[in-house]
């Protein structure tokens, strides 16, 4: 068997985990190689091409390049600059029939809160609770990358990188955002919608199982720069894949990892591309992007058992039906390119459970992603993989189903839509999303927030074999251009450190 043995580290998995953690090893002097199963690297944060359309792999908002946030650590330390454009207001929030817009500036936002849900005492003492927890957590966490904690030295270290005066942080991982809201007198059923609907796209539960640590974050990210990239996020992607280019690394597409075997201080990956052909490297140094639950799967005896162990606990979580929809350019000039639609209360998006609907506009001018006179639209809900697995004979049905529901309810709620015409429309579910981008029952944005478990139960960076590292979603701190990006930097760290 002949293996190539030209690299210092091999990488599974192109998402913004595995792409962050390879740019900065690049930069220190590391030769990486990223292989990647998919035609396009970026797994949930990319693009693809549609009958001359370019679409988002789902609908989504790009934040974490202000000071103290990692995408702004990833260009600060590597020299890269991603291509983006700001943009404000991020987002618009339909309830019923009104609009709430999702202001960046603070006190305007926070205004708007009070225009809409009453309690101006309340609202504001929420708000300023919510954007100093989060502003906290965002600086710590940079401060921070050996969390959790797995050794003695590491605790150590918590204690020496830490303002003690900081430490009034923590009580918020023990209080949901619930019991946040509770205390300041806003948990009426409006106000309790509109932050379970924001806290299921970003922390994938809802106000009683989210820790006001991370819910804060999830609830304020409208309140940070917000921006869009010219010609969809596989242009984010390959900015930095051309920077590990440069540093004489590489990666390989339509190349898939099949197998990781351990041999001493070794590892060696088994890979096979979509001609069949097989390739094997070995590297002292391999981190998988590659979700938890995927991991028993492309590994052997106690490596395996380790993964098994590691993810029987997270077999709940969620996956998406997406809609990829290019329309005639009818939409208001001023209208956000982010919207979520709040269903009718009670009702919910067909064989889901879930009653809010996301979506992402291409911006009018990008005619990489559209031509002139169209816009594409990515719209995005959860669903149960498991329900969508079942259905056998009625699987093209349901799918129909859902989407003839979701285009009727954007040209309901979503202005100027009623007015387009549809060019091009078709509907992935998690079936799909298993076959896109390889996660075990399309499962994607990460692992849900539980108040059952602790800062120190999340899946970690490091595993107990040395030189196996894991980063994306499954990691700490979880889903999110910005968290996956975090792993990434974390777990260079913990390479640095290991491997020196």
């Amino acid at each position: 068997m002949n293996i190539n043995t030209d690299y210092d580290v091999i990488i599974a998995g192109s998402g913004m985990g595995g792409m962050s953690a390879g740019a900065m090893l690049a930069n220190a002097g590391y030769k990486v190689l990223i292989l990647e199963k998919a035609h396009a690297p970026g797994g949930c944060s990319s693009s693809y091409f549609r009958k001359g359309y370019v679409f988002e792999s789902g609908a989504t908002t790009l934040i974490g390049f202000d000071e103290n946030q990692p995408l702004w650590k990833l260009e600060k330390e590597t020299g890269i600059h991603i291509p983006r454009e700001e943009i404000t207001p991020s987002m618009s929030v339909w309830l019923g029939g009104e609009q709430l817009t999702r202001y960046k500036d603070r006190e305007q936002w926070i205004q708007e809160c009070i225009r809409v849900f009453g309690n101006a005492n309340g609202q504001r003492a929420f708000w300023e609770e919510a954007l100093a927890v989060s502003d906290l957590v965002w600086k710590v966490s940079l401060k921070n990358p050996f969390f959790p904690p797995q050794k003695i030295s590491e605790w150590a270290q918590l204690a020496i990188n830490n303002n003690p005066l900081d430490v009034w942080v923590l009580k918020y991982a023990f209080q949901s955002v619930e019991d946040v809201m509770q205390k300041y007198g806003v948990d009426t059923p409006k106000f309790r919608r509109f932050v379970d609907e924001q806290l299921m796209i970003t922390a994938q539960a809802k106000a009683h199982q989210t820790p006001f640590l991370f819910g804060a974050a999830g609830l304020t990210y409208t309140n940070y720069s917000n921006y869009y990239v010219p010609g969809g996020l596989l242009e984010m992607v390959n900015t930095i894949r051309a920077f590990i280019h440069e540093k004489r690394g590489a990666l390989h597409t339509k190349e898939g990892v099949e197998m990781i075997d351990r041999d001493g201080e070794q590892f060696t990956v088994h890979t096979q591309n979509k001609r069949k052909e097989k390739f094997s490297y070995r590297s002292p140094i391999v981190i998988s992007n590659i979700p938890v639950w995927n991991m028993s799967g492309i590994t052997s005896g106690d490596v395996k058992e380790y993964f098994k162990s590691e993810s029987k606990d997270f077999n709940d979580a969620w996956g998406a039906i997406t809609l990829g929809i290019a329309t005639t350019d009818t939409y208001p000039d001023d209208l956000p390119l982010h919207h979520q639609i709040h269903l009718e209360e009670g009702k919910t998006v067909p064989f889901t459970n879930s009653d809010s609907i996301f979506v992402s506009m291409s911006k009018r001018e990008d005619t990489d992603r559209a031509k002139e006179g169209s816009r594409t639209l990515n719209i995005s809900t959860h669903a149960s993989p498991e329900f969508w697995y079942s259905l056998n004979g009625e699987y093209e049905s349901a799918k129909q189903q859902v989407e003839e529901f979701v285009v009727k309810k954007l040209a309901e709620k979503l202005p100027g839509f009623a007015d387009s015409e549809i060019d091009v429309i078709h509907t992935a579910t998690p079936v799909t999303w298993e076959n896109w981008v390889y996660r075990k029952k399309g499962r994607v944005g990460g692992i849900p927030q539980s108040m059952a478990r602790s800062l120190l139960n999340w899946t970690p960076h490091e595993t107990p074999f040395k030189g196996l590292y894991l980063v994306g979603d499954t990691t700490y701190p979880g889903q999110g251009i910005p968290g996956v990006t975090l792993s990434g930097i974390n777990v260079y760290s913990r390479v640095i450190k290991n491997h020196q």
